[in-house]
């Protein structure tokens, strides 16, 4: 009888266990399903990328683990830490559009990109793919305009996505930038939709934050 109760014990244990795995394992299951639906996405967004230059650079070096957030290690000493979301939308402005390639690149501090030893395009720059609901952000901080230039502070930006070829599209600006010119005002919009010169707000935490949403282009 003791060997008989003992042994209901054991199963009921075991069951319990193997209930309680089941949400892991099917979080898994959708985990690997996902990765390998993001795998097919990134070779057509690859095929539909810029063609290759010397150097590389935009959707044909989009990592395998790209996700719809990415972020650089910052300190005081690189500059205004900000970070930078938003929701893509289809040419509509209102249906949310998954799976496009986020390639961006800006200044550091001084207004310089790539340094000795770093990629063309500089240590800012990174690859965002967006979710279901169309997210992408970016941690970084604030470019510096050019050396000894009037040029506005800006972070360049590409799209690509699995039907239709990487363009570029309105570069972010920001307001209180003292270079920002009535000329740039009047023309952003065209490449992107929306507003891309965007409002940075300091945070409780000390981090400069903004969004910038973007529209895609009709074909």
């Amino acid at each position: 009888m003791n060997n008989l109760i003992e042994n209901r014990r054991d199963f009921i244990k075991r069951a319990a266990i193997a209930t309680a795995a089941l949400p892991l394992l099917s979080a898994c299951n959708r985990d690997a399903l996902a990765l390998n639906g993001s795998g097919k996405v990134l070779a057509q967004i690859r095929k539909n990328a810029q063609a290759r230059t010397a150097e590389g650079m935009g959707a044909i070096d989009v990592p395998d683990n790209v996700s719809w957030k990415t972020a650089f290690p910052v300190t005081s000493d690189d500059g205004e830490q900000m970070v930078i979301s938003g929701t893509i939308h289809q040419s509509d402005g209102k249906t949310v559009a998954p799976n496009v390639l986020v390639y961006f690149y800006h200044t550091d501090k001084f207004g310089i990109y790539g340094r000795e030893g770093q990629p063309k395009h500089g240590r800012y720059r990174g690859w965002m793919l967006t979710d279901e609901k169309g997210r992408y952000e970016f941690s970084s901080i604030r470019p510096a305009s050019y050396p000894n230039s009037t040029q506005s502070q800006h972070v360049h930006m590409t799209l690509t996505g699995t039907d239709f070829r990487e363009d570029w599209i309105d570069s972010i600006l920001f307001e209180g930038d003292r270079f920002l010119t009535d000329r740039e005002r009047s023309s952003v919009g065209k490449r992107g939709g929306f507003n891309p010169i965007v409002t940075l707000a300091k945070g409780n935490d000390g981090i400069m934050r903004a969004v910038r949403d973007i529209q895609l282009m009709k074909a």
